[in-house]
């Protein structure tokens, strides 16, 4: 049995589309959780890759005539690096929440009780999992996942093999968008920072006001009781401030690959 393709650079062109949208998709919160069955993984991305291809057919049919079929490859490997730097770079907005998370997790005292999740293939803490569901439920719940799909379709436009260059020239951007991702997490985590500090600095008092009390162990408990009932009270506004933060940051990514 002989397969035939009608259209080679047509089907070339679709190729190397789908080749940028697997590379973005699979670094998604959902889909690179290990559970998530590969076939489930590689059958969206090529529906979302189908669904898009018309729009962006003009584009990569220009990039195939101007390597030719017989240099695909180059094509190839720019897209799947591209479609990895931007997956990247939104898998790395996410990320932000799950560093709060972690610091949470550390100032509190939970650290200790962090356990290895399967379906992530790491060792996780009570707040990073529940940080991270939580955003994903109130990301797909608002529709901002509708700018991210906007801006990988733009990036077709934008970021192709007929301008490549502009990777290359915007460092600063890499630079500034990971400086601030930092600060960001920094800053959700800093209410118990401050609280942290302000239970050690008491402790020390009291360690050296009644010298016979255990306050090492005292104040592992209080450490915890003291953190769960601070994220309690401010669970409402950390979450409303994260979601603004991704809002945020989500703007700036789309900004950068669409212009």
């Amino acid at each position: 049995m002989n397969l035939t393709i009608p259209d080679q650079q047509l089907f070339l062109a679709f190729w190397i589309g789908f080749s940028r949208w697997i590379a973005v998709l699979f670094q998604l919160p959902l889909f690179d959780n290990l559970s998530v069955p590969m076939i489930i993984k590689v059958l969206t991305s090529f529906l979302v890759a189908y669904a898009f291809f018309p729009g962006t057919q003009g584009t990569l049919l220009a990039e195939v005539q101007l390597v030719g079929v017989d240099n695909i490859w180059m094509l190839m490997m720019f897209h799947t690096t591209t479609g990895l730097i931007i997956g990247f770079l939104v898998k790395s907005i996410m990320s932000l929440f799950v560093a709060a998370g972690s610091i949470l997790t550390q100032q509190v005292g939970y650290a200790s009780v962090s356990y290895f999740d399967p379906t992530q293939g790491q060792q996780v803490g009570p707040f990073e999992r529940l940080i991270e569901w939580t955003m994903i439920i109130l990301v797909l719940s608002s529709g901002a996942l509708v700018p991210m799909f906007k801006g990988v379709y733009e990036s077709f436009f934008s970021v192709n093999f007929l301008n490549a260059d502009k990777m290359l020239k915007t460092p600063e951007y890499f630079v500034l968008f990971f400086k601030s991702a930092f600060s960001a997490s920094i800053l959700l985590a800093g209410p118990l920072i401050f609280a942290n500090l302000l239970m050690n600095l008491v402790m020390g008092i009291v360690a050296r006001t009644i010298p016979q009390m255990n306050v090492l162990q005292v104040s592992f408990v209080v450490n915890i009781g003291l953190g769960l009932l601070l994220f309690l009270g401010i669970a409402e506004e950390f979450f409303q401030v994260s979601f603004d933060l991704y809002v945020e940051k989500l703007g700036d990514w789309f900004q950068f690959f669409s212009n």
